[in-house]
């Protein structure tokens, strides 16, 4: 696959000499630090320095690559693994629409940030505050769109597997993960499927979506025992998506919402050795809903409001799992200790939460301020993120932003964990 990009970004920028097409070149340099509001001392993730987009038009046909420097302030590793190539692809405008082939990240769903249709690019869990394509991962995939008048539909195929990006070890992670799985299990198809129609009225988008593939966020499929060998086996639940999105624009307001239906179930997987001496499964079957809804207004005086409320509803939920108490025992699942592995990325912080934004810019637009405030509706909890950006010439900002999190007593309760994670995060950006 690593050699694949690489020729693709070889090519990138070779044809340019052998062809009469067009080259582009665009991207942006973000250097920032982040610290916490408790001591001041620095937080030690990766960050992404900057991304360069390079571009190769011909005709109906383009080449398109998104390649980032990622690192960390301390101890950084200055080594290929640096070098992520988030995006490289082909693009094809045929007469009926357009096709893509390559690495590419998809974006489906009519909310802003917060999507429940949207399976088809794996999440980035260290940039999950970050909003779009910024916490989001490519994977090599076949796609082909078609227009027909007011009508459109999509078609993506995904032939192999990509999982969430998880922050094991980490002790600067707000979240943490009791430990990291030495390897998971073959999945038997590993490929995915996406299927969306949309259809454009005057004032209104509707669209209707079906994604057929796997949980991003892996689970405990089996326990087995062989002395001394014990192997905890960890997979991915087999699910299916339905969904549906609108986007609607009465005058200034700016109506979306959103829904998904998930069903779910664990893939049967056999013992490694039929002489295991323990050789446990742990079948998990559910069916759950997550929707989001959303109403803007764009003021007159270049000031824009949000108010955004999504959750998660467990519909059934049935098998059994390991207790999280370090007792070892098998307890079944219900509806309360399902946790759904795929869908919006704020189904792990909580079933349900209300959120409000604002933006507004002055000094002829050389000054915008935005501000964001969340209630966890389920248990305690808030968070508040404000932020700046100053223009300081064309193309260079300073950029700051603070986020505070308040979380209550609850066992378990994910604002709490966040607390110490307040942070202020100052940097630079130039685009060019």
């Amino acid at each position: 696959m690593k050699n694949m990009l690489k020729l693709t970004l070889a090519l990138s920028i070779l044809l340019p000499t052998l062809v009469n097409g067009q080259f582009y070149v665009s991207g942006e340099i973000t250097p920032s630090a982040m610290f916490r509001i408790s001591n001041g001392e620095p937080i030690d993730l990766p960050l992404r320095l900057g991304t360069v987009n390079i571009d190769y038009a011909f005709g109906d046909f383009e080449l398109k690559t998104s390649t980032s420097i990622e690192t960390r302030w301390e101890d950084p590793d200055f080594s290929e693994e640096m070098i992520q190539f988030r995006e490289a692809y082909f693009l094809w405008y045929p007469s009926f629409g357009e096709v893509k082939l390559g690495k590419m990240i998809h974006a489906w769903g009519a909310a802003d940030a917060n999507n429940p249709t949207d399976n088809l690019s794996p999440y980035d869990y260290y940039y999950m505050f970050l909003t779009g394509s910024d916490r989001k991962q490519g994977n090599l995939s076949l796609t082909a769109s078609g227009y027909m008048g007011d009508w459109q539909g999509q078609v993506i195929y995904t032939p192999e597997f990509k999982a969430n990006r998880f922050p094991f070890g980490e002790p600067d992670f707000p979240i943490s993960f009791p430990f990291e799985p030495e390897s998971y299990e073959d999945l038997e198809s590993p490929g995915e499927v996406g299927v969306r129609v949309q259809r454009a009225f005057n004032a209104a988008d509707i669209s209707a979506s079906y994604y057929k593939g796997h949980d991003q966020t892996f689970s405990l499929l089996a326990l087995e025992a062989t002395p001394p060998a014990f192997d905890m086996r960890f997979g991915y639940r087999n699910t299916d998506v339905l969904g549906m999105d609108f986007v609607a624009f009465p005058g200034n307001w700016t109506i979306r919402g959103e829904g998904g239906y998930f069903r779910t179930e664990t893939p049967d997987i056999e013992p490694n050795d039929p002489n295991s001496f323990m050789y446990v499964t742990f079948p998990v079957e559910a069916e759950y809903l997550q929707y989001v809804f959303q109403v803007e207004y764009e003021f007159a005086n270049q000031v824009s409001l949000m108010a955004q409320m999504l959750g998660t509803e467990v519909l059934v939920a049935e098998g059994f799992t390991l207790a999280t108490d370090g007792s070892m025992g098998v307890i079944p699942v219900n509806e309360d200790n399902f946790t759904p592995g795929l869908g919006t990325p704020f189904a792990m912080i909580s079933d349900q939460v209300f959120m409000v934004s604002t933006m507004a810019t002055m000094m002829d637009n050389a000054l915008e301020l935005n501000g964001m405030f969340m209630v966890n509706l389920a248990e305690t909890g808030y968070m508040a993120n404000l932020g700046g950006t100053y223009s300081l010439m064309e193309g260079l900002n300073l950029e700051t932003k603070i986020g505070y999190f308040v979380g209550g007593d609850e066992v378990g309760n994910r604002f709490s964990q966040l607390e110490d994670f307040s942070n202020i995060t100052m940097g630079l950006s130039y685009n060019f």
